[in-house]
């Protein structure tokens, strides 16, 4: 494939989405269209479906017919598969403490995140920059800058727990207007608008790097526990070599997903397909943002990375003041598990920390109980330093640590060390 517009294949366009100017149009244009009445027997279906496998039902807030319509959508109606999805997402986020009715208002002042705030260019605008039109908001986004030292800042716990956060901020805008709606309209998303101006992709070239590793990981959070939230992804500013971008895409995205991209080359083509008032004017529109802390654009003002912001390892043990037990070993199979259970007296902290080969979805359980969770499931990587975590305040009882290897083919190697301290 070639470096220039004109030489990426039609294969790969009709796959992921298309680069703006084309005449051929690509799927999921406009405003997401209303339930039909074989999706509203679906929506029946499922619900009585998680109803049977969740004890405490399903949470009033995702209980309504479009939330679970775009479910059944972004899993093109395998309900079989999303009842086994759903409830996770749902304990997942109560265990992350997202699940409060003031989250949105909340979220960019929990204390675990916002530390790392400063290094993530994303959209303040809430859900203000509203289109009737297309049934959805604005969102801005900035690319990483310095992906190299992104992973020496962040563990993919933090980045991961504020992604997570921040989609279910933005979910939340998303049912607060769809309770606020016509009933004949379909369910609400957002728009993004994609600045890869910063973004070198030579960064990128290795499938194996810790910054290609973590962001499939975002991708996949995204893809899982958010379906059909965007409606439209535009790429601005983008690289000279968009065959490596498409492919980038295909790498992260499902084919549904990538058929949302569009890549716009000339900014004056975005406004052929966006209101011109939607659009910020850094990117050809009129939008100007005056509302803090977002720039003129709407996105978060980013700074750059120093040696001083990079982690250290074992940093949990030496803020809570005790020595770091030695670690243990253990080989998984692919697709197994391994789980350690550990006693909690009261007015004790849990302590852990990992490395691992590749890949592992983790979580902690209390009592051993699936539906509760005190740490959410997230599919984790050992970046620069071990992942590790804290948790106070615990009831006393039994926690159990789970590790499960996402890949079918390979052993995952794992070193891990977990300590109960006195508060």
């Amino acid at each position: 494939m070639g470096v220039a517009n004109t030489c990426v294949s039609n294969s790969v366009k009709r796959k992921c989405g298309r680069i703006v100017g084309e005449k051929t149009m690509s799927a999921h244009t406009g405003a997401a269209p209303h339930l039909t009445l074989e999706e509203r027997d679906l929506v029946t279906q499922l619900r009585d479906r998680l109803i049977h496998v969740m004890p405490e039902g399903i949470p009033c807030d995702l209980d309504t017919d479009l939330d679970l319509a775009r479910w059944i959508r972004g899993y093109q109606r395998n309900i079989d598969r999303i009842t086994k999805i759903f409830p996770v997402y749902v304990a997942s986020r109560k265990a992350a403490g997202f699940d409060r009715s003031d989250h949105p208002e909340r979220f960019f002042d929990i204390v675990q995140l916002k530390p790392y705030l400063p290094f993530i260019a994303s959209s303040r605008l809430d859900d203000r920059v509203w289109s009737d039109e297309h049934n959805a908001f604005l969102f801005v986004e900035r690319g990483w800058s310095q992906p190299k030292e992104f992973v020496k800042a962040m563990r993919s716990s933090d980045y991961l727990m504020h992604c997570f956060g921040y989609l279910e901020m933005l979910l939340q805008f998303i049912l607060r207007r769809e309770k606020a709606q016509e009933e004949n309209k379909g369910p609400v998303q957002f728009i993004v608008l994609f600045d890869l101006g910063e973004v070198n992709l030579t960064d990128y070239l290795n499938p194996l790097s810790a910054q290609i590793r973590l962001w499939q990981l975002r991708s996949d959070l995204w893809q899982d526990w958010y379906p059909e939230m965007v409606q439209r992804i535009f790429l601005v500013n983008p690289p000279r070599l968009v065959s490596v971008l498409w492919k980038l895409a295909r790498m992260f995205l499902n084919d549904e997903n990538c058929k949302l991209i569009e890549i716009v080359s000339n900014k004056k083509d975005l406004i052929r397909y966006l209101p011109s008032w939607f659009v910020p004017k850094e990117f050809g529109g009129e939008f100007i943002n005056k509302v803090p802390p977002g720039d003129e654009s709407g996105a978060s003002r980013r700074r750059k990375i120093t040696a001083d912001d990079h982690l250290r390892s074992y940093e949990v043990y030496r803020r809570k003041g005790v020595e770091r037990p030695k670690s243990t070993h253990r080989d998984i199979a692919p697709e197994g598990s391994f789980t350690c259970v550990v006693d909690v007296p009261s007015e004790h902290a849990l302590l852990w920390d990992f490395t691992t080969n590749g890949d592992v979805d983790f979580a902690i359980y209390a009592n051993e109980n699936e539906h509760h969770m005190v740490y959410p499931r997230l599919r984790l990587i050992s970046t620069k330093v071990p992942e590790d975590g804290c948790i106070e305040d615990l009831p006393p009882g039994q926690y159990l640590f789970e590790f499960r290897n996402h890949s079918s083919f390979f052993n995952l190697k794992l070193d891990y060390c977990i300590s109960v301290v006195p508060l």
